[in-house]
C-alpha cells in the first residue's frame, strides 16, 4: 500500500504520511477499527486491552 493513502478515520492528517498505507491496510484487514468518535489517535499510547484485541482480530477465522 501507498505510504500517503488516505484512511477513513477523522485524524487522519495526523497520522505519519509514511504509516498512512499500513494504518489503511489493518483497518481494511479489521485489525483495528480506531478509538471512539472515528478516531485513530496516533500519538495515544496503545492499551494492553487494545494490543490484545488487534492480536484476537488477526487470528479470528476470516469470512469468505
Amino acid at each position: 500500500m501507498e505510504g500517503n493513502a488516505a484512511t477513513r478515520f477523522g485524524d487522519d492528517k495526523k497520522i505519519a504520511a509514511w504509516a498512512r498505507g499500513a494504518v489503511l491496510y489493518v483497518q481494511q484487514a479489521g485489525l483495528m477499527q480506531g478509538k471512539g468518535n472515528n478516531q485513530f489517535a496516533p500519538q495515544d499510547k496503545t492499551t494492553r486491552a487494545e494490543a490484545v484485541t488487534v492480536l484476537l482480530n488477526s487470528l479470528a477465522p476470516k469470512e469468505q
